[in-house]
């Protein structure tokens, strides 16, 4: 799914947030309740064989490993080959605090994915929504401990916040509160932290009452890992 599509798809999800909220069912909205406008616009705008909802993922869920087997949200695949070609990660945010170990899981898992195939695309998508002042407290206003004592927005270096900007995540230029999310995702899932990857924000909906983000994840084209450097935190998912 290129990203013309992906941004529809965001428009997609603020349109049925609010009219949702007309209906008067509010206190129903969760992370669960974006499975809806996500599938719906998916099969019109795909046929139905090659969507696919809580695929497992096929990178992270080593031979012999007890319990659910770790999936995303939305996937698309191909129609010839079946191979995986589009995967999709849903978060939604309300008022409570935000679990920051969470977010960084949702990323790194897009980023990791590998296709069966040399010089195989996988576009990973990252979508976040929320009532505006939530969204603003809990996700753009949330922060980290920095080195020399003083907090910083958690998502400086890691996600943009402008419509159409790009980062580049470089692991070695985060500061140590920020590594010891990347380093905790290494630990839990046995992975090595990729030294450098791209994310570029494609949409970001702030109308009415809802905010709806989507990020597109690109790796480095000599994508190289590295391991974790600060303390390892407590394991979360």
């Amino acid at each position: 799914m290129k990203p013309d599509k992906f941004a529809n798809l965001g428009k997609a999800i603020h349109h049925w947030l609010s009219f949702q909220l007309l209906c008067g069912r509010e206190q129903l909205m969760s992370e669960s309740y974006l499975n809806q406008p996500t599938g719906e616009y998916l099969l019109n705008v795909f046929a139905s064989s090659h969507l696919k909802t809580e695929y497992d993922h096929p990178c992270l869920n080593e031979e012999g490993r007890q319990g659910r087997p770790r999936q995303i949200d939305f996937c698309l695949l191909s129609r010839d080959t079946q191979r995986l070609t589009t995967a999709i990660e849903l978060k939604w945010i309300n008022s409570t605090p935000l679990n920051r170990q969470r977010i960084v899981h949702d990323l790194l898992r897009l980023e990791c994915l590998r296709g069966t195939e040399k010089g195989q695309r996988i576009y990973r998508y990252l979508i976040v929504a929320g009532r505006i002042k939530d969204f603003n407290e809990q996700l753009l206003g949330t922060k980290c401990q920095k080195k020399d004592n003083k907090r910083a927005p958690l998502l400086d270096g890691i996600l943009a916040t402008s419509e159409g900007q790009q980062v580049s995540v470089i692991y070695q230029n985060l500061n140590k509160s920020q590594q010891a999310f990347f380093d905790n995702y290494a630990e839990k899932y046995n992975m090595g932290i990729p030294a450098r990857f791209e994310t570029k924000l494609e949409f970001g909906i702030r109308e009415g009452a809802f905010c709806v983000y989507g990020w597109h994840i690109q790796c480095s084209s000599n994508r190289k890992e590295i391991s974790p450097t600060t303390t390892l935190g407590k394991n979360q998912d």
